[in-house]
């Protein structure tokens, strides 16, 4: 009988010890680095994928919501621009992929490159266009958003 309890013990112990140290954390925090930028990844994709949901539901508010205070191409002409995509253009429509992300030291800044292919149908003429290019986006983190702060290159937003 002692042979059984013993036994029995032996086979549950690596169970017991496993499910226990279940909930440890070694080096105090649980996030590391690259967890951190991971998620700091999908939080600039998910606010790109917001900006070109905006742009293709010619939203021009949220999309507004979306572009940081102090764009540097001067948030005005941004608005304008894509105010004219808008009254010149239908079925707007965007799809890209990312190239790279790299964010600052400290992850305020988030440097994006793509390729995508736009869309769209003059309302003029109703002909359909499509282009791909490449180009850069620089987001910057304001109240836990990344927000767009400038785009280098052919410019993914505001045709005219």
């Amino acid at each position: 009988m002692r042979r059984l309890v013993i036994a029995i013990s032996l086979l549950l112990l690596p169970y017991t010890t496993l499910t226990a140290c279940a909930g440890l954390q070694i080096g105090g925090s649980s996030d590391s680095p690259s967890a951190i930028a991971a998620k700091r990844h999908s939080q600039v994709r998910q606010s790109l994928d917001q900006l070109i949901s905006a742009y293709e539901a010619k939203n021009s508010r949220q999309f507004t919501e979306l572009t940081s205070g102090n764009y540097t191409g001067e948030a005005r002409i941004l608005t304008t621009a894509i105010q004219r995509d808008f009254s010149t253009y239908h079925n707007l429509s965007l799809r890209y992929t990312v190239n790279n992300i790299t964010l600052d030291n400290k992850g305020n800044k988030a440097f994006v490159a793509i390729t995508f292919t736009r869309g769209w149908t003059d309302i003029k003429t109703s002909k359909t266009k499509s282009e791909t290019k490449e180009t850069s986006l620089v987001f910057v983190l304001e109240d836990g958003v990344y927000k767009l702060y400038s785009q280098r290159g052919p410019r993914l937003f505001g045709l005219h």
